[in-house]
């Protein structure tokens, strides 16, 4: 899938934005491996105040990054710059008004604790429009909890 990117716009101090990108991880990513990731993800992004949500799933990262533009860019550089990451697409980016997850540094689901409906939405729409990325589907992944 190639790269694509609702909106263009340079960093900014006060703008919030949300991206949301589809990767392959380069080897499967057992418990231990996705517990030291997500300890990783959330002690950068709370240094970062990048909030967000993390779904592995059949080998893929589907993840939402929110905050200000210039940490959510430096914070997606260094996800593009991690050699466990391949094939890596913005499914979404946007300038939002409010953060999706604000409490949660890192939000995070394996798919078999996900609603697979919700999963099924995601990727057919994705498949068919990256312009048209389902982000309701995606927020009922995480219901009231950050996994």
């Amino acid at each position: 899938m190639a790269e694509s990117k609702n909106i263009a716009m340079g960093p900014s101090r006060d703008k919030l934005i949300s991206k949301t990108y589809l990767s392959r991880a380069t080897e499967p990513f057992g418990t231990d491996a996705l517990n030291t990731l997500l300890a990783a993800c959330r002690h950068s992004n709370g240094l970062e105040q990048v909030t967000g949500a993390l779904l592995y799933h059949g080998g893929y990262f589907m993840q939402l990054i929110e905050g200000y533009d210039d940490a959510v860019e430096r914070t997606y550089a260094r996800i593009t710059s991690d050699p466990r990451h391949e094939i890596i697409s913005v499914l979404f980016e946007d300038e939002i008004s409010a953060r999706f997850f604000p409490d949660w540094s890192m939000g995070f689901r394996v798919s078999e604790d996900a609603d697979t409906h919700s999963i099924d939405a995601i990727y057919e729409t994705v498949n068919r429009s990256a312009a048209r990325f389902p982000i309701n589907d995606f927020l009922l992944l995480f219901g009231n909890d950050s996994g």
